[in-house]
C-alpha cells in the first residue's frame, strides 16, 4: 500500500512539473524537470524560496533563470570541483615524495652498511694497494649517494613547487566560488559565512547585528522590456551602490536573482535604517543608460526590509523576518524601506 501511495504522490507531482513547464513555455529537457519536480515536490525549501521570490511580481521564469537555479541547486560549485581535482593531484604528488623518501632511505641504510664494512676491514692489516682501492671504493659510494640526495634535492622542490600551485588554485577556487560571477560581490554561499560569523560574534561580543534584505522593483518586467543585457546592467549598478554605502566590516551579498542582502555587524536597527535609505536613494537617483547606443532606460527603485538579530534566534529566522519586512514595503508601494517594528 505504501508502495502505491509513494507512486501516486510522485507521479503527481511529475504532472505538476510538466504541467508548468508547458505552461510557461520552457523545454521539458531534464534540467527543467528536476528544478520543478524538486520545487513541488518541497525537496529544496532554498530553490522554493528562490523561485517564489522570482514569481514575486507574477512573472514567469525565463530559461535562462531556470538555468541558474539548477545550476545553482544541482551542480557542484567551483570550489567543489577545484577540491575533487586538487586531492587527487596531490594524493600523486604525496605518493611521489614517499616513494622518494623510501628509495633514499633504503640507500642511505645500503650506504651505512658499506661504511661499516669499510671499517671493519680497516681494522685489519692492508696494503697501500687495499687501502687506496678501499678509499677510492669509499669516495665512489659517496659521490653516488650525494649524486642521489641532489636528485631528491630537485625531485622535492618540483613536488613543493606542485604544492605549492595546488595551493594557489584552491585559494583562487576558494574565491570565485564565494563570488558571484556577474555583480563581483560576495554570493550566497559567502552570505550564509558572513551571517553566521557576524552572528556569532553578535553573541560573543553583545553587540548589534541587522540584517537588510534588498529587492529590485519590478526587475523582471525591465529585463523582459529592454533586454538580458540591461537588466544584468542594472544588477551591477546595484551591487556598485551597495558596496559604495557600505563599511570595512559590512557584507554586501547578491542573495539570489534580483535579490540583495547587507550585513550589518555593530549596527543598531536606526543605523542599518539610515544605511538602507541611503541605498535606496542612491538606487532611486541613477538613470539608466546605454551611452553606445544613446538610449536612456530610465530608473530603478528598491524595496528593502530591515531587521535587528535577537541573541540565541537561528539565522533562518533572522532572514524570515527581514524577508517578512521586505514583503512590507512592497505591499505598501515599493520604493521604500520597512522596519520589522514598522
Amino acid at each position: 500500500m505504501a508502495s502505491t501511495d509513494d507512486f501516486e504522490k510522485a507521479s503527481g507531482i511529475a504532472a505538476q512539473a510538466m504541467e508548468r513547464m508547458l505552461a510557461d513555455r520552457l523545454p521539458p529537457n531534464p534540467e527543467n524537470f528536476t528544478l520543478w519536480y524538486a520545487y513541488f515536490g518541497g525537496q529544496l525549501p532554498d530553490l522554493t524560496r528562490a523561485i517564489d521570490i522570482a514569481q514575486r511580481d507574477g512573472a514567469t521564469l525565463s530559461q535562462s533563470h531556470c538555468d541558474e537555479l539548477f545550476k545553482r541547486f544541482f551542480t557542484l560549485d567551483a570550489e567543489a570541483l577545484a577540491i575533487r581535482e586538487t586531492s587527487e593531484k596531490a594524493r600523486v604528488a604525496l605518493g611521489r615524495i614517499l616513494d622518494q623518501l623510501g628509495t633514499v632511505g633504503s640507500e642511505t641504510d645500503r650506504y651505512g652498511h658499506t661504511l661499516a664494512g669499510f671499517r671493519g676491514e680497516l681494522e685489519e692489516p692492508m696494503s697501500v694497494e687495499e687501502l687506496r682501492a678501499m678509499v677510492a671504493a669509499i669516495a665512489a659510494e659517496t659521490t653516488a649517494i650525494v649524486d642521489r640526495q641532489t636528485r631528491l634535492q630537485t625531485q622535492l622542490l618540483d613536488s613543493s613547487q606542485q604544492l605549492a600551485e595546488m595551493r594557489v588554485s584552491l585559494d583562487t577556487a576558494r574565491r570565485e566560488a564565494m563570488t558571484d560571477g556577474l555583480t563581483g560581490i560576495a554570493n550566497r554561499k559567502a552570505f550564509d559565512q558572513a551571517l553566521e560569523a557576524a552572528a556569532k560574534e553578535s553573541e560573543r561580543e553583545k553587540l548589534p547585528l541587522t540584517l537588510l534584505m534588498v529587492d529590485i522593483d519590478h526587475f523582471k518586467r525591465f529585463n523582459d522590456t529592454h533586454g538580458h543585457l540591461v537588466g544584468d546592467h542594472v544588477l551591477k549598478l546595484v551591487a556598485k551602490v551597495l558596496t559604495e554605502c557600505i563599511k570595512g566590516r559590512d557584507t554586501a551579498a547578491r542573495y539570489g536573482g534580483e535579490e540583495f542582502s547587507i550585513i550589518l555587524p555593530r549596527t543598531e536597527l536606526a543605523n542599518a535604517l539610515k544605511v538602507a535609505e541611503q541605498v535606496r536613494a542612491s538606487v532611486g537617483s541613477r538613470q539608466i543608460v546605454n551611452r553606445a547606443r544613446n538610449a536612456a532606460y530610465g530608473s530603478v527603485t528598491l524595496s528593502i526590509g530591515v531587521a535587528e538579530y535577537r541573541p540565541g534566534e537561528p539565522l533562518a529566522a533572522l532572514i524570515r523576518r527581514a524577508d517578512q519586512a521586505l514583503y512590507t514595503a512592497k505591499r505598501g508601494g515599493r520604493n521604500r524601506v520597512y522596519a520589522e517594528e514598522g
